[in-house]
């Protein structure tokens, strides 16, 4: 998962349909590996495909467990900054509305309920770590 932080200090997100909850959801750019991928490299092609940005800087937070109680699955956490804007690469069949807000915007949303998807939440929680404001 990427939290990219344009110049004027507001994130990037994407509004993206999730077939199995059948609704639209707000999060930061994430995919899955190829395999034998590095994580980081995972990490640069998503945000590219799916927003359009590059970054040069890269900052790797730490990695979550999502679901441990029936998964091992495992989503590492990256920081991107020094945007770029380019075009976005989607894959066939993937639907999804790039965004941004603001630090309290997303707290906001994640407090009042419009922000429930887990690996952003804690991405909220890695920005604030970071001084993001």
């Amino acid at each position: 998962m990427v939290i990219p932080q344009l110049a004027d200090g507001r994130l990037l997100l994407e509004r993206q349909f999730r077939y199995p909850l059948d609704r639209v959801f707000i999060e930061f750019p994430a995919g899955k590996l190829d395999a034998g991928e590095d994580p980081l490299a995972c990490a640069q092609r998503e945000l590219l495909e799916e927003t359009g940005y590059s970054a040069a800087s890269w900052e790797y937070l730490g990695v979550i467990h999502p679901i441990i109680s029936y998964t091992d699955e495992e989503i590492k956490l990256y920081l991107a900054r020094d945007l770029t804007a380019g075009e976005r690469q989607l894959d066939d069949g993937e639907f999804l509305e790039s965004i941004t807000m603001s630090m309290s915007e997303l707290i906001a949303g994640v407090l009042d309920g419009r922000i429930t998807d887990a690996k952003t939440i804690v991405g909220v929680f890695w920005a604030q770590q970071k001084g993001l404001v």
